[in-house]
């Protein structure tokens, strides 16, 4: 996570400093007989209170809990007045050694990664002036679990196989920089020519922007005249209010007098025509974005549907929506044209769909380009796979050797050849001849992985737990399952970062934070598993907080 490194002023923790104070004289204060005791009890506090400022450093590091004002700390004050005497400088240095002590163990695991490692750079802004790169690194490690760590000043750029930026976040020749830098190391697959991503979620706002600036006063109108109260920043509300104002003008609930400041009959019918144009697209980023464990092959589906819609679109009687709707549609053709390939390997990859899903979509969705793209995606399968395959060979459908233990303890006997008549050979030979002629070549993982029938789509498949089953089977082709299921096709994970027009650090009160405090707290956020985030959380509400604080050590 990189930031700038502009200073903030940093509050400390709630605490008593007049009592903070009378605690370090008393301390430092002459000890008679009669102190021992005293100095013993300051000892235990000072324990404990380096104790509590450890335990909101992993709270912080684990599960966004930063140690500030309000509720939650005053909860912990209650709970136990040694958290009032925790100044914030102590977390934050506390923090800061976490996110050092975890960084230095995983760099090793990253250095000794056996597989790609796809990128994400993502652009936030907070506050007035600041904006912070982060990055992620995407893979899929040896268990088949899913890893998204924020990185800073790590050294794998031997291990990169493709970048994803938000479109215009970083220029050409930044990018460029990047390959030349990678390829000096590694060959990039297909000659390196999709190694730049671009964000789906980045596409379908840079699409729902060109929908709304040609409805912009309409939309304020309609702000007013609904009492919506300010624009929204999220475009998924921006359409549910168009459609609200479409359903309350169908029902002609506007008042007279309302009239000189209604949209007229022209306007409206170009809202309806927008939020048609929208309609896909909403449904669409709702699929992608709600399905939990979202993979590339539901990406693929459901920008078929919208690339399906507007296509129909600008055939439309309507001038306005034709025009609104051919923008849209040259947007999202680039965007198809430049993710096709990888998305497309993805979706092979998942076996709800396999090349079936392509035979379906072309005689579907039609298109001149329809069929060249089945033979494409096949033959790029088929490139990656005997690359694969020569990196690290496998003995394919080896043949058993195995026999009986009485059968192997035995020693060969020697067997007497006899001579046998020319027929006899001949015939011997033609024998040889036709078996060879009849018998089938031995099929390679990928054959035997497309011939398989394509499993039936439930809402709960793992596909990770599929491919951990079923990589000793294909363990070639699994290995590419591995790449390219990671690759990520969005540098954003949620519906409400999907639906923001404008993004930034998604907490305010991280906004006063010092940078290196913000790269420390979401890396460490990013590296710990799901299970600890959630066994952290639970351990909030039982007992002694304190006491938990050896839960939270043994988990990190």
């Amino acid at each position: 996570m990189e930031a700038d490194n502009e200073n903030y002023q940093i509050n400390d923790v709630e605490r008593d400093d007049d009592e903070f104070d009378q605690g370090s004289d008393h301390v430092n204060s002459h000890k008679g007989s009669s102190d021992v005791e005293h100095s013993v009890n300051d000892y235990d506090y000072d324990f404990e209170q380096r104790n509590a400022s450890q335990y909101l450093a992993a709270l912080t590091c684990t599960i966004n809990v930063l140690p500030r004002k309000g509720f939650f700390m005053q909860t912990l004050c209650h709970s136990n007045p040694v958290f009032k005497r925790v100044c914030f400088a102590s977390v934050q240095d506390d923090c800061l050694k976490l996110y050092e002590e975890i960084k230095e163990n995983l760099k090793p695991l990253l250095r000794n990664f056996d597989g790609h490692i796809s990128l994400s750079v993502d652009i936030l802004s907070c506050r007035k002036f600041s904006e912070y790169m982060c990055l992620k690194a995407h893979f899929i490690d040896e268990d088949w679990n899913l890893m998204n760590w924020a990185l800073k000043d790590w050294d794998i750029g031997n291990k990169i196989a493709y970048i994803t930026f938000p479109t215009g976040s970083v220029d050409d020749k930044q990018i460029d920089e990047v390959k030349d830098y990678v390829q000096e190391t590694k060959k990039l697959q297909f000659n390196g020519q999709p190694f730049r991503l671009y964000c789906c979620a980045d596409i379908f706002k840079r699409m729902v922007q060109d929908a709304f600036e040609v409805i912009w006063r309409t939309i304020h109108i309609i702000d007013r005249l609904m009492y919506f109260g300010k624009p929204s920043n999220r475009w998924d509300f921006v359409y549910d209010r168009l459609k609200m104002a479409l359903e309350s003008e169908a029902k002609e609930e506007f008042k007279e007098e309302d009239d000189w400041d209604k949209p007229s009959a022209d306007e409206w019918k170009k809202v309806e025509g927008i939020c048609k144009l929208l309609e896909s697209l909403y449904n669409a980023a709702k699929a992608v974005f709600e399905t939990k464990d979202s993979m590339a092959g539901i990406y693929l589906q459901n920008l078929q549907e919208v690339r399906a819609t507007l296509t129909k679109e600008t055939n439309s009687s309507d001038s306005f929506i034709r025009d609104v709707a051919a923008e849209m549609h040259e947007r999202i053709e680039k965007y198809w044209k430049k993710m096709f390939l990888v998305l497309a390997i993805a979706t092979v990859m998942d076996p709800r769909y396999k090349i079936s899903y392509f035979e379906f979509s072309s005689s579907k969705y039609g298109g001149n380009d329809s069929k060249a793209e089945v033979s494409t995606v096949l033959i790029a399968v088929r490139s990656l796979y005997d690359d694969y395959n020569t990196r690290f060979p496998i003995n394919e459908n080896p043949v058993s050797n195995s026999t009986s233990s009485d059968s192997e303890s035995e020693t060969p006997r020697p067997v007497k050849q006899r001579s046998l008549s020319s027929d006899a050979s001949n015939r011997l030979k033609d024998y040889k001849q036709f078996i060879e002629s009849t018998n089938q070549p031995l099929k390679s993982e990928l054959d035997l992985y497309l011939e398989e029938p394509v499993l039936p789509w439930t809402q709960d498949f793992n596909i990770l737990s599929w491919w951990r089953a079923a990589s000793p089977r294909y363990p070639v082709h699994s290995r590419i399952a591995r790449d390219y299921l990671s690759v990520p096709v969005s540098v954003v994970t949620s519906l409400d970062e999907l639906f923001t027009m404008e993004r930034g650090i998604s907490r305010r009160r991280y906004a006063s934070l010092k940078p290196d405090l913000i790269n420390a707290i979401m890396c460490t956020q990013s590296w710990f598993p799901a299970e600890v985030k959630s066994l952290t959380e639970s351990s909030l509400g039982l007992g002694d907080m304190l006491e938990d604080m050896e839960l939270v050590d043994d988990l990190i």
